[in-house]
């Protein structure tokens, strides 16, 4: 079911929104047929202070060099907002495609399998018209192995492994940041197993239901994410530093098992440098 309305009354959020829908439009001169929100401000959960703003344009047709041109726009509307709502604009990220290929279950642009899955569920029209219905809903396997390859190249690189060795540097990077680092495998953990996408506090309750390897590391990050790090007690740090290597060492084994011998030998890296967070240091 496809929602009409934004349901989250964060004020600068929707603001920021209104804007980009605004702008995208005399951006690209009426090429644009609907501009949508995505993410947590349209299927809920939106956490002020670690929550992107996703906004999917979506054209009759893809421009040449839209990704410069998307690039430019999503700049133009951060110079826009008061100087209080640059941390929030920072975070808005925009998502593009086109109809014809939606139609046909294509990822053309800038909307992989899971962010059209978002997309085609959750997603909230804010201006322009509506075919989401002539549009198929990626299946489970391309779920599966695009979340998969995604978590290897975002956690199994550098520099990303440095913070994930650091619960003090991770922390120091913020709240965003932190509980990324714990959510996002979380949440992908939930993919592989289900081939579904649900939202963060949804995928550490399933997760923890499991009892999952760091599960308490989980429960505390979702809680993170809407009051804030416990950076006073010392409590985030303990938690990170006993159970995120733990955590990691468990997506890898995930991703492993979810595609074989297909993984490629990036993916196959990535995932032994994730399994070694977990190893004491000699």
């Amino acid at each position: 079911m496809t929602r009409t309305r934004l349901t989250y009354a964060h004020r600068p959020a929707r603001e920021l929104l209104r804007i980009a829908a605004a702008e995208a439009g005399a951006w690209f001169l009426g090429r644009i047929s609907g501009v949508f929100a995505l993410g947590s401000m349209a299927h809920g959960g939106f956490a002020p202070e670690v929550s992107d703003v996703d906004i999917a344009l979506v054209f009759d047709e893809i421009p040449a060099d839209t990704a410069e041109r998307v690039t430019a726009l999503a700049e133009h509307v951060r110079a826009l907002v008061p100087a209080e709502a640059r941390p929030l604009a920072d975070r808005l990220s925009v998502f593009w495609s086109d109809w014809p290929h939606l139609c046909r279950g294509e990822g053309a642009g800038r909307l992989p399998a899971v962010d059209r899955a978002d997309f085609l569920e959750h997603g909230v029209l804010l201006t322009g018209h509506d075919l989401r219905h002539l549009c198929p809903r990626p299946d489970d396997g391309e779920l599966v192995v695009e979340s998969a390859h995604f978590a290897a190249r975002k956690f199994g690189a550098e520099p990303y492994l440095a913070l994930l060795r650091s619960p003090r540097r991770l922390l120091a990077a913020g709240a965003r940041e932190a509980t990324r680092a714990v959510l996002v495998p979380a949440r992908v953990c939930r993919t592989l197993a289900t081939g579904d996408v649900v939202r963060s506090d949804m995928a550490a309750s399933w997760y923890a239901a499991q009892g999952l390897p760091a599960h308490h590391l989980v429960t505390a990050a979702a809680t993170w994410r809407q009051d804030g790090l416990p950076l006073a007690t010392g409590e985030a740090e303990r938690l990170l530093g006993r159970h995120l290597p733990l955590l990691h060492a468990h997506l890898a084994e995930r991703i492993r098992q979810t595609l074989g011998p297909s993984a490629g030998a990036d993916a196959a890296a990535a995932c032994d440098r994730l399994t070694a967070l977990s190893r004491p240091v000699s």
